[in-house]
């Protein structure tokens, strides 16, 4: 007879974990630990007497404050589901639950675990790991780089204040060439990673930057078609309709990733003047008189699609071929 299943819920911040179980009779369990490797070993001691094998937990993402328990976890061998935020905020919604709390939110995510059965979570590679958290970096360097430019166009009046920010202007492109080294450095020492590199760069629209930032943000191989990846980008459509009278605009639905949508933003704007599918896919939708932005949307989302197509066959793109997945 196969045990039955204990539901762990981890809700998780910056320097704490709060925790429920939910056992197979319904009963539960509550306490707090330190977002910390000691905190995750009294996690451990706490369940003492439980077979960790059955044990599934669920969480949230968190940024950095819920890699280190997921890690743990999954070193550990418990079954573990990454959720999305979203989902369980309705969830708790459609349980009534008036309070917000820490305490009602670890309850939530393991009842949420337990009822829905979310697909297990597995961690990124090192080299994945890394390849973001470079990205990131550069992201951060890029945005401090536009503060000072933005302070200098402003008007600063003492010479010694425009000295300094264009020393700092310096030091940041000093730092960002170093980054931009080291990424270099990450993609070619991994074979697949390199080829990954190469297919998305051969698509008209993916540039060099383009490309690692996807590669960056998303692990293209976990994900079973074009489709999947467009929901996990929040650029599947949304409609809003209610018997004959109420019809909303179509809409992207936005529940997924707001870091890879503003990163397909600019490769949509050029493949849609210069890779002749995707010009001819926007043409049609233009015809019908579709918006500028829906139309940029779409072919966000056909993009990614032929990303996830050429990366899962192992091709190059082709401006001469004559897909299917570009003449729908």
């Amino acid at each position: 007879m196969l045990a039955e299943t204990i539901y762990l819920g981890l809700d998780v911040s910056k320097k704490t974990i709060d925790v429920c179980v939910i056992f197979p009779d319904g009963t539960k369990m509550r306490t707090k630990i330190s977002n910390s490797r000691a905190g995750f070993v009294e996690l451990i001691e706490w369940l003492h007497g439980v077979d960790l094998a059955n044990i599934h937990a669920c969480f949230e993402p968190t940024g950095n404050y819920s890699n280190a328990i997921g890690y743990f976890l999954f070193e550990q061998g418990i079954r573990a589901s990454r959720v999305n935020s979203y989902a369980v905020l309705h969830h708790g919604k459609s349980q009534k639950f008036r309070s917000k709390t820490d305490s009602i939110d670890a309850y939530l995510l393991a009842d949420y675990c337990k009822k829905n059965q979310p697909p297990l979570w597995t961690p990124q590679s090192v080299t994945q790991q890394s390849l973001r958290e470079i990205q990131h970096r550069l992201d951060s360097i890029d945005e401090a780089i536009h503060q000072e430019k933005c302070r200098l166009e402003a008007g600063v009046e003492c010479e010694a204040v425009v000295e300094d920010i264009e020393e700092s202007i310096g030091k940041l492109h000093v730092r960002r060439m170093k980054l931009e080294e080291a990424l270099d450095k990450l993609v070619s020492a991994d074979e697949k990673l390199s080829e990954d590199y190469a297919i998305l760069k051969s698509i008209i629209g993916i540039g060099e930057k383009s490309a690692l930032r996807l590669l960056a943000l998303i692990k293209f191989e976990k994900f079973e078609s074009s489709r999947k990846v467009g929901c996990f980008a929040g650029l599947s459509p949304r409609k809003y309709e209610s018997g004959t009278s109420v019809k909303g605009k179509d809409v992207i639905s936005k529940i997924g990733s707001a870091e890879l949508r503003s990163s397909l933003y600019f490769p949509a704007m050029v493949a849609r003047q210069h890779n002749p599918q995707l010009r001819e896919f926007a043409e049609r939708l233009e015809a019908k008189g579709k918006a500028k932005k829906v139309i940029i949307c779409a072919v966000m989302r056909k993009l990614l699609a032929l990303a996830h197509t050429l990366l899962t066959k192992r091709e190059y793109y082709n401006p001469e071929y004559r897909s299917p997945l570009a003449a729908r």
